[in-house]
């Protein structure tokens, strides 16, 4: 099994913020079909440097987390939907670890 941690920033540079109402549309019309097992999604603040403007930049995160079977197809869930909220969000990354696990449901 894979533990999968996603990170999505919510800020979107001159944008405002990804709301309430369109993360959990992106979680019911993107993550659950494609984590259909389970996930858990938590709440939390991010930092990172913006090398632009030189400054540190604090947002609002949702924080994924999904263990799944460690195969080819469920990596691919995976990018899928780290590309699905970069491109919808215009987003330059969202922040991934992946760890082995032992894990029983």
């Amino acid at each position: 099994m894979t533990a999968f941690t996603l990170f999505f920033g919510r800020s979107m540079r001159g944008q405002g913020e990804v709301g309430d109402s369109a993360w959990e549309n992106f979680l019911d019309r993107v993550i659950t079909p494609n984590l259909s097992s389970g996930y858990t999604v938590f709440d939390a603040t991010g930092a990172w440097l913006d090398p632009a403007a030189n400054r540190t930049v604090h947002e609002r995160t949702k924080v994924l987390l999904a263990v799944v079977p460690d195969d080819a197809a469920n990596a691919a869930v995976i990018a899928r939907i780290r590309q699905a909220y970069q491109h919808e969000y215009h987003q330059s990354s969202v922040g991934m670890t992946a760890m082995p696990v032992c894990a029983a449901f």
